[in-house]
C-alpha cells in the first residue's frame, strides 16, 4: 500500500515513530489513492486550487430575483395553494446541516445543542423540531428530517436526540458528511498525538454524496418526496413550511432554489449571487474579488447584494443527479491545530483544508431561482462569539420578531392591548413555534384567545 501513497504521504510516514507507522497507515486508507492524488494536486496549484466556474468578472451581472412583496395578490395566492397541496401529501422533507461545534463560540457541543431562546432555553434543534411537530399538525403527514451531522457531531447529536425526545425517531434520519484531511505549507497531514491523520467535515457541498451513502436518496423515493427543505443549523428563525417559497420553486421548475437577503454592507461575510451567460451563480465571500464588492447599479443601490441564507429547496431529481458528480474542491488557507512530534505539544500553524460547496451544483441545474426575504422575520444566524451574527443578536432578533407581532396585532384586532401603559421592549417573550412560526400563523391564534395574556411580566405562548 505505502506505494501507491503520493510521495508526501510517503515522507511523513518514514519521519514518524516507528511505534505510530501503523496508526497513520489505517488513517490514511479512509481515503482512496485517487483522492489522495486529487487533494494532492489541488495543494500544489499556486492560485489555491479553487475552480473558478463563473467565467469572466467583467461579464457579471445581478441576477433577477422574486419577491413575495411585488408578486401579484392572485399569483400570491396561488403559490401557496400549490405549495400547501406537496405538504398534504406527505411529499415534503427538511434537511438540516449540523456538522459544525460551537468552539467559535466558546461553546464545546455540536452548535445544534446551543440554548438560543431567551425563556426557557431551547435548544436549535429543539426549536427546529418544535416547527416541524407543527407542520405534522397543521397538514396531518409527519414529516422526515434529516440531519447532515460530522465525525465531531454526530454521537453528541444522536445521545442528545434520544435523550430529549424531541422528535419522533422513525422520522428523524442522522447521516455523516464526507471528511477531507488538511496539508500544512510543506504538503504532509496535519496528525494526532497518536500518529493519525486528522479529517476534518468536507463542507456542505458534500451532502449529496453522503445522502447517496447513507442510502437516503433511495428511502426519499419510497417514502413519496419530491423537494428537501433545506436548511443550516444556525438560524432559528427558519420557517420550514413556507408554501410560498416551495409553491414558487414548483411553479418556475426550478431544481436549485434560495432564499437570499439584501446585504448589510458590501464587505458582509455572506456568499453572493451573480448572474454570468444567463445562469445563476454564487461566489463565497471568501473569494469575492475585492474590487467589486462596492459596485453600484445606476441608480446607486449595490450591484452585487444577493447574499445567501443557505435556505434552499432542491427537487430530489437533482439531488440524485449530483450524488454523480466531481464538485470543486476548495481550498482554504487558515489557522489549524496539530500534533508536532519534536516539542511533543500541540501547535497551531498555518494550514490548508478543502471544502465543497452546496452551490457548486447550480451549473447542473436546468433553472435555478432566488426569492428575496426580509431579514427581520427569517434570518439571523449564530457564526461569531460577539458582535453580528452572534448568540446576543439572534436573541434579540428573536425578541424584536415576537414583539413585532404582538404590535401589529394590536392594532389590527379588535382585542387591543394598551401598548402605551406596557412597555414591550422590556419584557421578556418567547413564542413556540407550536403557537406561531409566522406573523400570518400568529394573527390568526391571537385573534381566537379567548382572553388576552398579562404581558406585565413576560409571555411566553406554546
Amino acid at each position: 500500500m505505502l506505494d501507491e501513497l503520493i510521495p508526501s504521504l510517503q515522507d511523513q510516514y518514514a519521519n514518524i515513530p516507528a511505534s505510530l507507522q501503523s496508526n497513520f497507515l489505517n488513517s490514511v486508507v479512509k481515503k482512496t489513492p485517487v483522492e489522495w492524488s486529487r487533494l494532492w494536486k489541488l495543494f500544489s496549484f499556486s492560485n489555491g486550487g479553487n475552480v473558478d466556474s463563473n467565467g469572466n468578472v467583467d461579464l457579471w451581472q445581478s441576477p433577477q430575483c422574486f419577491s413575495a412583496k411585488t408578486l401579484p395578490a392572485e399569483l400570491f395566492a396561488s403559490l401557496k395553494r400549490e405549495g400547501a397541496a406537496y405538504f398534504q401529501r406527505g411529499e415534503v422533507a427538511m434537511l438540516t446541516v449540523a456538522g459544525g461545534l460551537g468552539t467559535r463560540l466558546r461553546y464545546n457541543a455540536p452548535k445544534g445543542l446551543l440554548p438560543i431562546t431567551h425563556i426557557k432555553g431551547k435548544s436549535l434543534f429543539q426549536v427546529f423540531a418544535e416547527k416541524l411537530e407543527a407542520l405534522k399538525k397543521r397538514y396531518g403527514h409527519p414529516i422526515h428530517w434529516l440531519i447532515m451531522t460530522s465525525e465531531e457531531t454526530d454521537a453528541a447529536t444522536r445521545t442528545a436526540f434520544k435523550e430529549h425526545a424531541w422528535y419522533d425517531p422513525q422520522y428523524v434520519h442522522f447521516f455523516k458528511q464526507g471528511i477531507f484531511p488538511a496539508f500544512n505549507d510543506e504538503g504532509h497531514c496535519l496528525l494526532d498525538k497518536n500518529g493519525n491523520v486528522r479529517y476534518y467535515p468536507d463542507g456542505h457541498g458534500g451532502v449529496f454524496k453522503a445522502l447517496e451513502r447513507a442510502g437516503l436518496i433511495a428511502d426519499l423515493k419510497t417514502w413519496g418526496i419530491k423537494f428537501i427543505h433545506y436548511f443550516q443549523v444556525d438560524n432559528p428563525l427558519i420557517v420550514p413550511g413556507d408554501t410560498l417559497f416551495l409553491g414558487l420553486h414548483i411553479q418556475q421548475n426550478s431544481a436549485f432554489s434560495t432564499k437570499i437577503v439584501s446585504k448589510r454592507a458590501p464587505a458582509e461575510r455572506v456568499g453572493v449571487f451573480i448572474e454570468v451567460d444567463q445562469r445563476i451563480r454564487l461566489v463565497e465571500y471568501s473569494e469575492f474579488p475585492t474590487n467589486k464588492l462596492d459596485e453600484q447599479e445606476p441608480s446607486g443601490i449595490l450591484k452585487f447584494r444577493h447574499g445567501n441564507t443557505g435556505i434552499h429547496i432542491l427537487s430530489v431529481d437533482f439531488i440524485e443527479k449530483c450524488a454523480t458528480l466531481a464538485l470543486p474542491i476548495h481550498k482554504i488557507h487558515k489557522p489549524i491545530e496539530t500534533w508536532d512530534f519534536t516539542l511533543d505539544q500541540e501547535t497551531t500553524s498555518m494550514a490548508f483544508k478543502f471544502e465543497q460547496f452546496i452551490f457548486d451544483a447550480l451549473p447542473y441545474a436546468n433553472k435555478a431561482i432566488l426569492l428575496e426575504i426580509d431579514r427581520a422575520e427569517e434570518f439571523s444566524p449564530i457564526k461569531n462569539e460577539t458582535g453580528e451574527d452572534s448568540l446576543a443578536t439572534c436573541l434579540r432578533d428573536q425578541q424584536n420578531r415576537w414583539k413585532r407581532w404582538i404590535a401589529k396585532a394590536a392594532r389590527f384586532h379588535e382585542k387591543n392591548l394598551d401598548l402605551e401603559a406596557i412597555n414591550l421592549e422590556n419584557i421578556p417573550v418567547e413564542i413556540s413555534p407550536t403557537f406561531a412560526d409566522s406573523w400570518d400563523e400568529f394573527s390568526e391564534k391571537w385573534r381566537s384567545l379567548e382572553k388576552l395574556p398579562d404581558l406585565s411580566k413576560g409571555l411566553f405562548l406554546s
